[in-house]
């Protein structure tokens, strides 16, 4: 909540002080959730599913007999509900080879159901075991099925797998379907030069020999040969099981592929493919350039730079850029563009360094540190900025945390001093759908790896598929009834407007857009506000679930308004565009000396967050001096702080998409760095914790409670995961609090998320509210306590302690008139204090 009497650095976040942690008992599992509502009709589908099976393990044996491959094999695909197996102890007893494992929560429907007609949860856990089988091993696993089937009974030794044949939903192959998820091909075509080569990548299962991995990959290297292609990039990432190739295509195999001609392209049918992408970027919207306004000079910026954009070349010789961007760039992509061609660079650097330049706002104190890691692509018409076509992500940003953090053989590291990284790219081509995406898990490894926040963005989708409606019949609307008309678009259309990768990592912050800027912009002509001038989600980005259904994006921020044109003729959809030189959008500096322009989309947003998390490191930093602290503490702490600082606006509007969906834990509307009003108070704690043990933060509370007037109190608790890509649950480290309690009265119903929402998952972050109006006794010796807890799954932590990060923040009317800051920094000041582990 913002404060009323305003907020001053004269009044910083203050740091607490942490009691040594106890244990606790680790949580005991649970029982059936879920039942099959025809158990005879569910079996008769399995069977017709492992015949569809055998027809496939048919067409693989020609595909390897095409190659001279030796021993065929198909990937199966199962999905069991409600069910908590491992099946690796039977694996191989039976012949196959687990190659992923996710998970994911669905809705009840006709075919299964809850057994509580009244569940605390109303999801069903969803599990996927994708393996890999040859001949034999099929017909052992098409044997114990039809002996389940007879008698619901196996030999004994095989107990996981009868488990699974109980609460198996479905099987199936892994097809041509699932290797290229979701390509829109007209989109795709519609920017590219038919005559050239194009560049895919192919994600190949990893498999856990190398001889294996070594013949998957001659065995697809030599369909892309056949099909007149070349592998041109090759990488294998053992921490987060990823094996992948880069290759240069002929057009017209992506023709085929683009018309569902899937037997004319072998290699998408080929058993070693986990998935076939094409290159793209999820472009934000953009306006016309219009001359610089406004502050072009202000305070220069100094020291080192703690935070690093993953992005295109800037324009750094940019009159609003000069002096203010550091470029690092060792693959020399500047050197492969004209100074035009570096927009999406330019764009967020600019807002990195200026935030939005509609609202005034000052630069950044600090340097920002520029990673180029997009390059104008050869085969686009316009040349749009994608990464090197020889380059696969995961090993891309292996490689740049390398060379940040370590250096190389012949350089120092580049960005010692950074603690946040922006990506504000998103790869269309990777929408998620239960299963984590190479560069997420990527992501989730290195941040952990190196101890630093990383920001992405959500995604960014500028059509919208308005039917039953029409662009006409929207645009006659008005106020909340057109507002209302395009969420109901939005909410009809979640299945194609998902997070983009890798906006799903765990413990990265994804962040959304808010269709809100500082333009004064008004729609002119036939250009129509799809909101008609309210507050609400913007109508680009994405409404969607993280990983086992966790909250995602994690907050959101102003992304720029965007409108669409209504013409002579009624559309079915529409494309949301930047119209004028004078906005909407996020006002930013581009390439052309002296010129801006307006963008919209949640790059810009995520930026936005980035800016303010730098300023929050020197926050950091400044309320810890002399006290040691790790890397992952402070990336936990400004992550706490991040989140601490969104809320839901009153106006903003987001039903009928859930709220964790559409805006995650809220709206960016506090920033810490600038302090606190004397009617609140900001608490920071940093601690580490060990598996099966629980901390208590202690709260101390002023005087002057004792009077019925509204009180809020904020908990936000944030936290970097090590991970286990080999285990559905993936996220070693689940932390959670209890609600506050101690000296205060029994909190109610919070009033924002609740808590088993907040919980959710895999997330790394955690963030709840509660408003009371009771009066209570409080102040010297009286305390607001909350436990942090934490405990291991997805294999253990083996030992391994996690940091985190606990905001816990105080609220008071005004009205009661009370230094609540004062009171609370002097008692945590004069109590014994216990340094962050």
């Amino acid at each position: 909540m913002p404060p009323d009497d305003g907020a001053s650095t004269s009044r910083p976040v203050i740091l607490g002080r942490i009691a040594a942690p106890r244990p606790i008992r680790p949580p005991r599992g649970g029982g059936g959730r879920a039942r099959f509502a025809d158990p005879e009709a569910r079996s008769r589908r399995i069977d017709l599913r492992f015949d569809e099976a055998s027809a496939a393990l048919g067409d693989q044996i020609q595909i390897s007999e095409s190659i001279h491959a030796a021993d065929p094999q198909l990937v199966l695909v199962f999905e069991a509900l409600d069910e908590q197996l491992d099946l690796s102890a039977v694996a191989e007893k039976v012949g196959i080879e687990i190659l992923v494992e996710a998970e994911n929560a669905i809705s009840p429907d006709d075919d299964f159901q809850l057994v509580s007609q009244q569940p605390r949860n109303p999801y069903i856990s969803s599990c996927l075991h994708a393996v890999c089988t040859n001949q034999q091993a099929f017909n052992n696993l098409l044997s114990l099925w039809r002996a389940w089937r007879e008698t619901e009974q196996l030999p004994r030794g095989y107990s996981p797998l009868r488990d699974l044949f109980a609460h198996l939903k479905d099987i199936r192959p892994w097809g041509p379907q699932d290797r290229l998820r979701t390509i829109d091909w007209d989109e795709y075509f519609a920017g590219r030069i038919d005559d050239r080569p194009h560049n895919i990548e192919i994600e190949l299962w990893y498999r856990r020999s190398s001889r294996t991995r070594e013949e998957s990959q001659r065995q697809v290297t030599a369909l892309i040969e056949q099909a007149g292609g070349q592998v041109t990039t090759t990488a294998i990432i053992d921490q987060i099981g990823y094996h992948g190739l880069k290759c240069t295509v002929p057009t017209q195999m992506l023709r085929d592929l683009a018309s569902g001609n899937h037997d004319a392209v072998r290699v998408v049918r080929s058993t070693n493919v986990m998935y076939l992408r094409v290159a793209g970027q999820a472009l934000p919207v953009v306006g016309p350039p219009t001359d610089v306004q406004g502050q072009t000079d202000g305070e220069r910026s100094t020291g080192d730079p703690v935070l690093c954009l993953l992005d295109g070349a800037p324009a750094a010789n940019h009159p609003l850029l000069r002096d203010r961007v550091i470029v690092h760039d060792p693959d020399d992509l500047l050197g492969r563009a004209t100074v035009d061609e570096l927009r999406h660079g330019t764009w967020m650097t600019s807002v990195a360094v200026w935030g939005d330049r509609g609202a005034n706002e000052l630069p950044a104190r600090r340097p920002v540190l520029v990673r180029p890691v997009l390059t104008p692509a050869d085969d686009t018409l316009n040349r749009s900025e994608e990464l090197p076509p020889t380059e696969l992500v995961p090993d891309l940003m292996w490689r740049t945390f390398r060379e940040l953090f370590e250096g190389t053989d012949t350089q120092p590291a580049a960005g010692e001093s950074i603690a946040i990284v922006n990506i504000s790219i998103g790869d269309p081509a990777s929408p998620f759908d239960t299963i984590l995406s190479s560069w997420s898990r990527m992501i989730d490894w290195l941040s952990y790896e190196y101890g630093v926040v990383v920001i992405v963005s959500a995604g960014n989708h500028p059509n919208l598929t308005l039917s039953p409606t029409t662009s006409s019949e929207v645009a006659a609307l008005s106020g909340a009834d057109r507002r209302q008309a395009i969420l109901d678009a939005l909410h009809r259309q979640q299945n194609e407007r998902r997070l983009l990768a890798p906006a799903e990592s765990v413990n990265a912050l994804s962040v959304g857009a808010i269709h809100d800027d500082a333009s004064s912009a008004a729609p002119q002509g036939y250009a129509v506000d799809p909101t008609d001038g309210l507050l609400s989600i913007s109508p680009v980005s994405p409404t969607g679930s993280g990983y086992r259904r966790s909250i995602k994006p994690d907050l959101a921020a102003n992304g720029g308004r965007v409108f669409f044109r209504d013409g002579f003729t009624a559309q079915e959809s529409v494309a949301f565009t930047g119209v004028s030189a004078l906005g909407p959008g996020i006002r930013v500096a581009t390439p052309t000396q002296f010129r801006e322009t307006h963008i919209a989309g949640t790059s810009p947003a995520a930026a936005l967050v980035s800016k303010r998390a730098a300023r929050l490191h020197d926050v950091i930093d400044e309320i810890t001096a002399g006290v040691p602290i790790t890397r992952r503490q402070r990336a936990s702490a400004i992550k706490a702080l991040l989140v601490h600082g969104s809320a839901w606006p009153q106006d903003l509007a987001h039903h009928p998409i859930p709220a964790e969906i559409a805006l995650g834990n809220g709206a960016a509307v506090r920033d810490y760095a600038d302090g606190c009003a004397t009617n609140e108070a900001v608490v920071i704690f940093l601690g580490t914790i060990g598996a099966a043990e629980e901390q208590e933060l202690l709260f101390p509370l002023p005087d002057g409670l004792s009077v019925r007037e509204t009180k809020r109190i904020d908990a936000t608790l944030a936290w970097l995961t090590p991970v286990n890509w080999r285990h559905r649950q993936y996220r070693k480290a689940a932390l959670s609090f209890v609600k506050p309690a101690g000296s205060i009265p029994a909190l109610g119903t919070p009033s924002g998320l609740a808590s088993d929402v907040t919980t959710r998952g895999a997330s790394s972050v955690q963030h709840q509210s509660w408003e009371m109006e009771k009066a209570f006794a409080s102040g010297q010796g009286s305390s607001m306590a909350v436990r942090v807890k934490c405990y291991e799954q997805a294999g253990g932590l083996l030992g391994e302690r996690v940091d985190f990060a606990v905001a816990l923040s105080l609220w008071v009317a005004p009205a009661l008139n009370v230094d609540v800051y004062s009171q609370v920094r002097t008692q945590v000041e004069t109590r014994v204090p216990i340094l962050p582990q």
